[in-house]
């Protein structure tokens, strides 16, 4: 029997070795941790050691950045498995499984090509898309999840193993966990050594109210602080584009040039977005599209390592319960054009800085948006000068209505008097009955056209129809009479009696025609229809010479719409029942001067005594049927008329008005305030102004409170 060593011993020898190996390379990263070294470095050799402690093919490492999205810090071979995007299914099932295993915050392990959880409609379930056994356990932090550690295994690994591997990797995510600690840590530190120069820069950028001066500080000082390789400001004011007010270094921002068109576009859609940009060298398509694009585009130009986009809010902006939120209006861009060896130390002092820049810029961005600061400014030193805000009061207010008086006083104002009116031809006719009667019968219509001597309507009287017969008989009387002598002369012998009965006859005769001409004028005057005695005509009347002379026609159109109102009533002679007049022709405006204002209107040609258009007034006048355009008219003395006429139209307002008629055509309107014929409509309201000439302004404003106040105290007092 030949001697060796015991199997076992040499077993457990290995099992020792392999352990203090592992063992050591945990130190290893542990020592790492606490370096400081940058953190793609220590992912990558933490990476690194893990795989090849659990002889593992491929593995990554994720970390949430400020925004909440889960960023690859470090991976080997994921692209052999499809995982890093070119198998966009196998891609989609990944990502979902890293935000699960986020969420839950516990260790999982999956099979090759299985999956947890139901799918979403159109896209992968959540799982494991690879043919290698998938690992994952979540970096902790303050009993939060910060990150997650990845390792694909062999699938030919021994399940028994499993326990092992993720114990080994937990210990792994503890050592990333005290480098993330560490790393705020650092930052902490970092910061604390700011303190004295913050409150330098905190000084300086509170020294002025004008944001290009302030954004000029922040950006310079910032860099020096920061200790990056540039600084910019930009700033968006309510309405208007984002601008960038100041990179650090430079004197004057060239706005035309690439770069700064770039950044302003970036930080514009930034702003828009709300949330901090942090760009590390790592593309992050969780990011929103109009953001990804612009970053894109400013990058191609800047081709910075590290850039961050920080929007600047203040509280005073809005806390979104009692003050509605506002978007941010001003954001810090910080660059680095080569990786910084400690990013945790940068971007907490971005941090510091912000908050200070945040306040100084909201300042001077509120004070820029006050109006009339040349004004204010001025007025402000004047009220310290006079003593106290109320003595300021009092003197502003006595100059303000001293001016105004002044004003009301010494200058011109074009005295205007409200009138009413309604547009009507020129050539116009009012049809009145030509003997009291009852209308039985309208024989047209409104708006129709007539023809002179046309019938308009029919009417009836009783009183005219016992005239008539009155007349009839008595000249029937009369000729039996005169007949009757003529007979008796023809038998009498005695020649005196012959001469007494044929001057009796003649006087029957002569008495016949009378009635019989009295009823022929009484039949022209009414119209009366012999047939039918008592029932007479209302007649289109007959135009003049100088009427057709002016229209060049003989035809008249109904302009009264409501005269159907007086069919089956008595009318008298001076009652109209409807108004005719020629469309076609010319036309002009009625006009109802209230008799308050007559007096203001008379005195208004007086004031133009002297001018080459003494003769007129102007008139600026709508129609209601096109109100919102202006035009003017000229008013003659000579077409006013004499006397005040009641207003018995309107119960409510019964101040007489006197009449007035007002040219349209006339060639001294400016042609851009004549009426085109295309929008006069007869009948149509018209509210104008007649304008009476010069007066103080004061008067020619408030003459009617002056006449009030003059006719109801001075004139009952003096």
């Amino acid at each position: 029997m030949s001697a060796g060593p015991d199997p076992r011993t040499a077993n457990q020898q290995m099992i020792e070795q392999e352990r203090r190996r592992l063992s050591q390379r945990l130190e290893h990263i542990a020592r790492l941790s606490e370096s400081g070294v940058p953190p793609n470095t220590f992912y990558q050799e933490m990476m690194q050691n893990l795989l090849e402690a659990l002889a593992a093919v491929g593995g990554a490492v994720w970390i949430r950045t400020p925004q909440g999205n889960l960023q690859q810090q470090f991976q080997v071979n994921l692209q052999q498995f499809g995982l890093d995007g070119s198998n966009e299914d196998a891609h989609a099932s990944h990502i979902g499984l890293l935000r699960v295993a986020f969420s839950q915050g516990q260790p999982l392990h999956l099979p090759p090509n299985s999956s947890i959880g139901p799918s979403e409609p159109g896209k992968p379930a959540p799982g494991n898309p690879t043919s290698c056994l998938l690992l994952v356990v979540p970096i902790r932090q303050q009993e939060q999840v910060i990150g997650l550690i990845e390792v694909l295994q062999g699938a030919n690994r021994p399940h028994n193993a499993i326990p092992g591997f993720l114990q080994y990797m937990a210990l792994m995510a503890e050592n990333a966990s005290r480098y993330q600690r560490n790393q705020m840590v650092n930052a902490l530190t970092g910061q604390q050594a700011l303190w004295t120069q913050l409150e330098a820069f905190a000084r300086n950028i509170h020294t002025s109210l004008n944001p290009t001066e302030v954004a000029i500080q922040v950006a310079n000082e910032g860099r020096r602080l920061i200790d990056c390789d540039r600084v910019s400001v930009a700033i968006r004011r309510g309405g208007e584009k984002t601008r960038i007010e100041a990179v650090s270094g430079t004197d004057i921002v060239e706005h035309r040039s690439n770069l700064i068109r770039y950044m302003r576009k970036l930080c514009g859609e930034v702003l828009t977005w709300g949330e901090k940009l942090v760009f590390d060298g790592t593309r992050d398509d969780s990011l929103p599209p109009k953001v990804l694009k612009a970053l894109d585009d400013y990058l191609s130009e800047a081709h910075s390592k590290l850039l961050v986009i920080l929007p600047l809010t203040d509280e005073r902006e809005g806390d979104g319960k009692t003050k509605p939120k506002l978007p941010p209006r001003s954001a810090l861009v910080m660059e680095c054009f080569e990786t910084p060896a400690d990013q945790q130390q940068v971007l907490a002092r971005l941090d510091i800085i912000a908050k200070h820049a945040s306040s100084a810029l909201f300042n001077a961005v509120e004070h820029r948006r006050i109006p009339m600061r040349f004004i204010w400014g001025p007025l402000a030193r004047l009220q310290e000068g006079l003593g106290g805000k109320t003595k300021a009061i009092i003197l502003l207010c006595v100059l303000a209505v001293s001016i105004i008086g002044a004003c009301l006083y010494a200058l011109p104002y074009e005295l205007k008097m409200e009138v009413t009116g309604k547009v009507l031809p020129v050539v116009r006719r009012t049809v009145y009955a030509p003997n009291p009667g009852t209308i039985i019968q309208f024989e047209v219509k409104p708006n129709a056209v007539v023809r002179e001597n046309q019938v308009l309507a029919v009417m009836y009287d009783a009183s005219l129809y016992a005239k008539y017969m009155q007349l009839r008989t008595e000249m029937e009387a009369a000729e039996f009479q005169a007949n009757a002598l003529e007979a008796e002369i023809q038998r009498d012998v005695l020649e005196s009696d012959r001469t007494t009965k044929r001057n009796q006859a003649s006087l029957r005769r002569a008495e016949q025609f009378a009635k019989r001409f009295e009823i022929e004028e009484l039949v022209k005057r009414t119209n009366m229809n012999r047939m039918k005695p008592g029932e007479f005509q209302l007649l289109a009347p007959k135009m003049s010479s100088e009427e057709i002379r002016k229209v060049n026609e003989r035809e008249w159109l109904v302009l009264t719409s409501n005269f159907q109102e007086k069919l089956n009533s008595e009318v008298r002679p001076n009652e109209p029942i409807m108004r005719l007049g020629v469309k076609k022709g010319p036309q002009e405006i009625e006009l109802r001067i209230p008799q308050k204002h007559i007096g203001q209107i008379l005195r208004g040609f007086e004031r133009k005594k002297g001018d080459p258009d003494d003769d007129i007034l102007m008139v600026e006048f709508i129609l209601l049927g096109s109100s919102t355009t202006k035009y003017m008219a000229v008013l003659r003395k000579d077409r006013i008329a004499g006397e005040a006429t009641p207003n018995m139209e309107d119960s409510a307002d019964p101040e007489p008005f006197v009449l007035a008629y007002v040219d349209i055509e006339d060639g001294r309107i400016p042609e851009d305030y004549r009426v085109s014929r295309d929008v006069l409509v007869s009948g149509t309201e018209v509210r104008g102004k007649v304008l009476c000439g010069k007066d103080r302004a004061g008067y020619a404003l408030f003459y009617g409170v002056y006449e009030f106040i003059y006719e109801k105290v001075i004139f009952y007092l003096f």
